[in-house]
């Protein structure tokens, strides 16, 4: 169900990946893949909440099918990162909550892919 939201805490959300992100790459330097993965996916699904709420004063709910859906719509036929996002929720599944275990290169790819993905999110936020 999706969540509607002033479009000012669309900047808290912003500094929460942030957050997120900086976990992420402290986790891959110490070699820990799977924690890396799982923050770098939490830091895109944050930035995209922060996307949706500034565009559209909604955010999603645990559905990772709305997530996507509301970026699209937030997109509204501009450029989109959908794939991003949707990749993400699933990576973040598959490595924090399976006995997966998640390599470096893995590791590495999500989190270039997380910091390309807030700087375009935090272009259109602030």
């Amino acid at each position: 169900m999706v969540r509607e939201v002033r479009k000012e805490e669309a900047i808290k959300f912003i500094k929460k990946s942030w957050e997120f992100y900086y976990s992420a790459l402290e986790n891959y330097q110490k070699q820990r893949y799977d924690a890396s993965i799982f923050d770098s996916s939490q830091a895109i699904i944050l930035a995209n909440d922060a996307f949706c709420i500034f565009v559209l004063g909604r955010r999603a709910s645990k559905d990772h099918k709305e997530a996507v859906k509301l970026h699209a719509q937030a997109s509204a036929g501009k450029e989109n990162k959908k794939d991003i996002v949707k990749d993400a929720l699933e990576k973040r599944s598959e490595f924090g909550y399976t006995e997966k275990k998640g390599s470096e290169k893995e590791a590495n790819l999500l989190l270039v892919r997380a910091k390309r993905f807030l700087d375009w999110a935090k272009e259109r936020v602030e």
